[in-house]
């Protein structure tokens, strides 16, 4: 399925079967894994260390490139229980002009390998339409993919980020996902990007994703988490909203750089959930 949807975004998106190759192979692999598991009924150490691998080659996918001077952005993950494979990842790619950033960070419900397998998939099927497709078209392609692919038991929250560094402009849409977070350095306060949000993706057939719009100017910074970060069972979410951005308070002084670890470290989930957070900022 996600080999066909691979395919399908290159021709429309007129991508490259290149960029798609390493994640191909990983499926491959993992095709490979299963069948050996299911026909042998065992689950070996070599099998478990193949899918940690696995999960090396999802985060290398939403590695953060260079950006344009002035510009600056990072990332940090810890999964539930240091399990090797979690449901919370990014994909990210920069404009072959070098002027434009997207990042799509999405959470996919469940934990441990199941999780991360479908985490997998859906990194796939992001990972050949992002940057390729009209930034509008992202999210839907996604909730199509979803919807085709069957996942009866499960879905996914993701946000998706598109920054066109020479203007500021920041395009942000959400499907299911806790808002972005816009610090104005000339207010001095964050806001949310959470004027309008479409449903988790595979949950509507045909959903729309409206997009929120806001400048960047110098000092400025943009945050995207995952539930883990602001959500325990013991507390509500304006609770661990007030904290996550309390922290972001206390690191105006010294930077942003940093925050994300910060924040993974100290999600309120603790290691009951995965955590994720992707931060960008202008100097």
């Amino acid at each position: 399925m996600v080999l066909a949807y691979v395919a399908y975004s290159v021709v429309v998106g007129q991508g490259s079967w290149t960029r798609q190759l390493p994640l191909l192979i990983s499926l491959g692999l993992l095709y490979v894994l299963a069948t050996s598991r299911a026909s042998h009924g065992v689950a070996t150490f070599a099998g478990d260390r193949m899918l940690g691998d696995l999960r090396t080659r999802l985060l290398k996918m939403g590695e953060i490139p260079a950006l344009e001077r002035g510009w600056h952005a990072e990332r940090s993950f810890a999964t539930a229980h240091g399990n090797a494979f979690a449901g919370d990842f990014n994909v990210t790619t920069r404009s072959r002009c070098g002027r434009s950033l997207e990042v799509v960070l999405a959470d996919v419900s469940g934990k441990g390998q199941e999780a991360g397998t479908r985490a997998l998939v859906l990194a796939g099927a992001l990972g050949g339409v992002i940057g390729t497709t009209e930034p509008q078209h992202v999210l839907p392609m996604a909730n199509e993919f979803l919807e085709r692919d069957g996942w009866d038991e499960g879905f996914a929250t993701a946000v998706h980020v598109c920054l066109d560094m020479a203007t500021g402009e920041v395009l942000v849409a959400s499907a299911g996902h806790p808002p972005a977070m816009h610090y104005d350095a000339g207010s001095g306060r964050w806001s949310a990007l959470d004027e309008a949000r479409g449903p988790a993706l595979g949950f509507v057939a045909g959903a729309t994703y409206p997009q929120s719009r806001a400048v960047l100017q110098r000092g400025d910074a943009l945050l995207v988490y995952t539930d883990g970060i602001i959500e325990s069972r013991v507390r509500d979410l304006d609770d661990g909203i007030d904290w996550m951005l309390g922290e972001a308070e206390a690191r105006l002084r010294e930077g942003f750089a940093g925050l994300t670890k910060r924040l993974v470290a100290g999600g309120r989930a603790g290691d009951e959930d995965d955590r994720a957070a992707v931060l960008i900022w202008r100097d």
